[in-house]
């Protein structure tokens, strides 16, 4: 009996060396380098709000030499094995050298125990950091090309306006501007839409291909584009001292300088625009040679591309006579209610224009003043009020000038 327990046992030994050995056999430990691992950083929050980045060696690989059942070996790819570096700790600028952690990512099922690293390459890995600086950068448009003939172009407008650009600092105090360049020939319509831009250095030169990071990278630009129109300038003649619209030719010459303004706007808007007037010139206020300065009005629609905002007119008229009268005719009218309204002026001289004829053929009693008080202050004392001067009976023959009368109001 005793020899047969001893058999067995020596049996049992003998069969689970032979299961051992087949077990192993099919799963047989394998070594060799699992390659191009990518480096992840971690920490990176924590490295910006020190204002700081990560400038060189971001993009680095590590070699791993792995020795591990084969199973578990053949799973292991960069998908699945992670090298981390983390920077966190980091406090200054400069160049850093630090080592980095492996882990694995295999499916639960899967034990990563029998995995050794048996070499490493390289052994650390080596990275700079620089401070990190953010700047709003304006852009600026230029165009290659141009408008047609008789257009022009506005100015451009970008959204957004300016660029928010972060990066090294050193590289991001580089940039002056953003340039979106507009390539068009013979534009006759206004422009709208995407384009892309280039950083430009306060030297001018165009900063290519710079480690920096836009919050954009296409910019809206807009070029309006206006249509050109030559308008000549004119004033309104209004009909007086002696003169008619049916004389006014005959007696009246007026020089505008400028004679016309280049204007632009959309071709909707200057189609009915003929031409533009400056105002009104009373021509019972003209004697001999006058020289007016009239503001050019403009709708806000359109642009004077002239660049000029007053023009001046001279006018002159000729051919007639003149001659002074006096003239105690006053008449006050539209008295303030509760107020005694006295004359203090009982005469006037007053200047009548007309043919040679017609004027000497006026008499005095013809002619009377008129002081409106509607519009006067209605307080007592002297007052000097403007007038009007009617020359009843006559059409050939007008008054000339501007006239006033002191009066005085008491209660």
């Amino acid at each position: 009996m005793e020899k047969n327990r001893g058999f067995y046992m020596v049996l049992s030994l003998l069969i689970a060396m032979a299961l051992w050995m087949y077990v192993g056999n099919k799963n047989p430990n394998e070594e060799g380098p699992v390659r191009n691992l990518p480096v992840t950083f971690s920490g990176i929050e924590i490295l910006e709000r020190r204002g700081l980045m990560i400038t060189e060696g971001k993009d680095q690989t590590v070699t791993l030499n792995i020795t591990g059942k084969r199973d578990v070996y053949r799973l292991l790819s960069a998908e699945t094995v992670n090298i981390t570096v983390d920077v966190s700790s980091v406090q200054q600028p400069g160049p850093h050298t630090q080592a980095y952690q492996v882990s694995y990512d295999l499916p639960s099922s899967v034990s990563a125990n029998s995995l050794v690293i048996t070499d490493r390459y390289p052994l650390n890995i080596t990275y700079t950091v620089a401070r990190k600086a953010t700047r709003s950068i304006p852009v600026r448009g230029t165009i290659v090309g141009g408008v047609a003939e008789g257009y022009q172009a506005g100015e451009f407008t970008f959204l957004p306006a300016s660029i928010q650009v972060s990066g090294e600092e050193s590289i991001v105090n580089q940039i002056d501007y953003a340039q979106v360049t507009l390539e068009r020939a013979d534009m006759d319509q206004t422009y709208s839409g995407d384009l892309p831009y280039t950083f430009i250095s306060f030297t001018g030169d165009a900063l290519e291909g710079i480690a920096v990071t836009p919050d954009v990278s296409l910019v809206r630009t807009t070029l309006p584009v206006f249509q050109l129109k030559e308008v000549p300038l004119t004033v309104n003649l209004i009909s007086g001292g002696g003169i008619t619209a049916d004389t006014v030719e005959n007696y009246v010459k007026y020089k505008i300088e400028p004679e016309s303004i280049m204007v632009s706007g959309s071709a909707a808007d200057l189609e009915p625009l003929k031409e533009i007037s400056l105002g009104n010139v009373d021509l019972a206020k003209v004697l001999g040679t006058n020289t007016l300065n009239f503001t050019i009005p403009l709708a806000p629609e359109l642009t004077n591309v002239s660049g000029v905002s007053e023009a001046t007119v001279k006018i002159t008229v000729t051919g007639l006579t003149t001659a002074t009268m006096e003239v105690d005719n006053i008449e006050v009218i539209n008295k303030p209610t509760g107020y005694e309204v006295e004359k203090v002026t009982t005469s006037r001289q007053v200047q009548i224009r007309g043919s040679a004829d017609a004027v000497a053929s006026v008499t005095p009693n013809q002619l009377r003043i008129v002081a409106d008080l509607q519009n006067a202050v209605a307080a007592t004392g002297s007052q000097t009020i403007p007038v009007k001067v009617y020359l009843d009976g006559r059409s050939d023959v007008g008054v000339v000038g501007d006239y006033n009368i002191v009066i005085s109001i008491r209660r």
